[in-house]
């Protein structure tokens, strides 16, 4: 998708690009979820650790060759091991955060969901476009 072509900036277009990428991501993580659950009839807890890794295995493939167009093959392995310690960070960050919104600021657990992710996605990007997916490492273009 050239979204340079429809006026919309790199940079914007890269941030675009992971609202998208992290949409079909929860897409999966949802979607693989009630696979194993409700058709497959895995135990929840089991399930969603598969669900957790197919999820992961998802975002990064969509956060390295589209949203931060990175090619370079040579450190895939670090990228992975980087993108997985953000994936952990995070979802201990979500659990941190879920709980004092819900339990010391008293908002609904769907509202603090919602922001508690808006919050992480921010820092997530950061984190891919600063230390994971550094500028300069992928050759070809930025859109």
């Amino acid at each position: 998708m050239n979204l340079l072509a429809i006026g919309v900036n790199s940079k914007n277009a890269k941030l675009l690009k992971y609202l998208v990428s992290g949409g079909i991501a929860a897409a999966t993580n949802i979607g693989t979820l009630y696979l194993f659950v409700s058709v497959l009839h895995f135990w929840y807890i089991t399930a969603s650790g598969i669900s957790f890794i197919v999820t992961f295995v998802v975002s990064f493939t969509l956060q390295k060759f589209w949203t931060f167009n990175d090619q370079n093959l040579e450190v895939l392995k670090k990228q992975i091991g980087l993108s997985f310690v953000i994936a952990i960070v995070n979802l201990l960050l979500n659990i941190l955060y879920m709980y004092g919104l819900v339990e010391y600021v008293h908002l609904h657990y769907l509202y603090a969901q919602v922001l508690t992710t808006a919050i992480i996605a921010i820092g997530s990007f950061a984190a891919y476009q600063y230390l994971v997916f550094k500028p300069g490492t992928a050759p070809g273009p930025t859109d």
